[in-house]
């Protein structure tokens, strides 16, 4: 959407970069934003933040400074004022309808196309560990809206914690989506129970919404004590869900191929729950 411009303002980029067709301006309120004269398209760089970084330690000790841009969790980078103000970038603006998300930790692209006269903006979830870093429903919902829009220090952890990591349930043009479950210190009883280990499998079936064709069938086998237990099949309509349970070390081995959709942590976490797990490994393969 296009703002009204009240007043055009001189670009300052001592430290950092805004691409040639950005110019800045105020608003009839007299709050400065960014805003491109020509079409940018997505996956170009609009803005790059410089300066000097500094530990969080610091920060209260400094003045004179433009306002800190993240970097780390902690550290930031800061820029000394001038004469002619501030480095233009610091005026970009947070919307909930952001056209922008970050490409490392200080470049900030383009994620559609974004027509001549419309502001430069990102979410301001994008900046927010401790949002994009904490475990409750509304964490989940902004790091799968912005998943590859973080900073790479917010987005690496998310990355490398499997409670955080998410997942893309069906890449465009896949056949089918194969999650393996490794899930430790399960409850020795349930994963000898036949019965238990069939009831598991009708939740689930129910729960991710899969159609199952024909009996599940589970069976015990082994000669090796490091890999006896049972071991499990369930036809689905879309592919299949398998499963073998190891009785020595009480680790539970679970795959399931579909090729409908389906929310793998979803499928994962119920996993864990049902048979009382511990440490899980979650990998998820889009199969082409």
């Amino acid at each position: 959407m296009s703002l009204k411009i009240q007043d055009q303002l001189k670009i300052v980029n001592r430290f950092s970069y805004l691409r040639n067709s950005i110019e800045i301006a105020t608003t009839d309120k007299g709050e400065a934003f960014l805003y491109t004269k020509e079409t940018i398209s997505a996956g170009e760089v609009v803005a790059v933040w410089g300066g000097k970084a500094v530990h969080k330690n610091e920060l209260a000790g400094l003045s004179g400074l433009s306002s800190p841009h993240r970097v780390h969790k902690d550290f930031y980078l800061v820029s000394p004022l001038h004469d002619d103000g501030i480095d233009s970038v610091h005026y970009i603006r947070q919307s909930a309808d952001a056209n922008c998300g970050f490409q490392g930790d200080i470049t900030l692209v383009a994620l559609r196309d974004i027509e001549a006269g419309q502001e430069i903006t990102y979410h301001p979830a994008m900046k927010n560990p401790e949002l994009a870093w904490a475990r409750n429903e509304e964490s989940e919902i902004v790091r799968k809206r912005f998943n590859g829009s973080f900073p790479t220090y917010i987005q690496s952890k998310i990355e490398s914690d499997p409670e955080l990591k998410v997942y893309e349930p069906f890449k465009d043009g896949a056949w089918g989506l194969l999650t393996s479950i490794d899930l430790e210190s399960c409850d020795a009883a349930l994963i000898r129970d036949a019965d238990a280990i069939k009831q598991y499998v009708i939740e689930l079936c129910d729960l991710i919404e899969m159609k199952r064709f024909g009996e599940t069938q589970v069976v015990y086998f082994g000669e090796d004590d490091r890999v006896a237990g049972y071991s499990m099949v369930q036809l689905i309509e879309t592919s299949c869900i398998s499963a073998h349970f190891a009785n020595d070390t009480n680790t539970s081995y679970i795959d399931i191929f579909s090729c409908k959709g389906y929310d793998p942590k979803v499928a994962a976490e119920f996993t864990r729950k049902f048979f009382k797990g511990a440490a899980m490994r979650l990998t998820v393969t889009n199969r082409f």
